[in-house]
């Protein structure tokens, strides 16, 4: 794809992250401008809302997110339902070997090894 072609999707995606604050809630990596680098993670799914994986493109997908995200905004409860993340946070969480992956329980305790760690 183009550069031309993604603009729309970072422009999108630039106008949410003011409802976040603008930055990455993980590394707190600010989004100054609409540039790729950067996603919207749901939490959490309401039954019957459909996934990236229900649509052919991502300026589709966030087409629907984005009134869907403003609609949780209005009523103080994006934060309970989305985060925004640079990729590198997201890939870190839902990828391939991402955190998302493991049980929540062994998380816990890789958790409290990095916690416990002086290295």
């Amino acid at each position: 794809m183009r550069k031309t072609t993604l603009k729309p999707i970072y422009e999108i995606i630039f106008k949410l992250s003011k409802l976040f604050g603008g930055e990455c809630e993980i590394c707190l990596k600010k989004m100054k401008k609409p540039k790729s680098g950067f996603t919207i993670h749901h939490l959490e799914y309401r039954t019957g809302e459909k996934t990236h994986k229900d649509f052919t493109s991502r300026l589709k997908y966030y087409q629907y997110l984005s009134p869907i995200i403003k609609k949780f905004h209005k009523k103080g409860h994006v934060h309970s339902k989305f985060m925004f993340l640079c990729n590198a946070c997201h890939q870190s969480l839902d990828g391939p070997r991402g955190l998302n992956r493991r049980k929540k329980s062994n998380l816990l305790r890789l958790f409290w090894a990095v916690y416990r760690t002086k290295t």
